[in-house]
This record gives C-alpha cells, sequence and structure tokens, in this order.
C-alpha cells in the first residue's frame, strides 16, 4: 500500500482567502433560500386568499338564499 501524502499546511493569507470565500457563497445560499421562502409564501399565500374568496362567496349567496327566505316569510 502507498502512505497517504501528508496534508499542505495553509498560509494564513490561504486561510483567510478560503473563509471569505466560504463566507460569500454563505450569503449567497442565504439569499437564495430566502428568496425561495418569499416565492412559496407568495404562493400559499394566493392558495390560501382564493381559498377564503371561494368560502366567502359560497357563504354569501347561502347567507343571501336564507335572507330572501326569512323576508317571503314575513
Amino acid at each position: 500500500m502507498a502512505a497517504m501524502p501528508a496534508p499542505v499546511e495553509q498560509s494564513p493569507a490561504d486561510e483567510m482567502s478560503d473563509a471569505l470565500a466560504e463566507v460569500r457563497q454563505l450569503i449567497v445560499d442565504l439569499r437564495d433560500a430566502a428568496q425561495d421562502g418569499r416565492e412559496l409564501a407568495r404562493r400559499y399565500s394566493e392558495i390560501l386568499q382564493n381559498g377564503v374568496d371561494e368560502y366567502c362567496v359560497e357563504f354569501e349567496q347561502r347567507a343571501e338564499s336564507a335572507l330572501t327566505r326569512l323576508e317571503s316569510i314575513r
């Protein structure tokens, strides 16, 4: 079996550069995740709004029908 080469130590400048690159990538990833979250929230908001509108229209129609029946009884 061949021996594994010893890890090459980085200079402090290289470590700093790597750390900065990692932080920059983290910022990009967080921005992307935030954008995805906003888009998902907008989609669910639209779905909920449509559901609420549908039920409101249905109940409004039922209430108007019941009110019409009540008024016709007088």
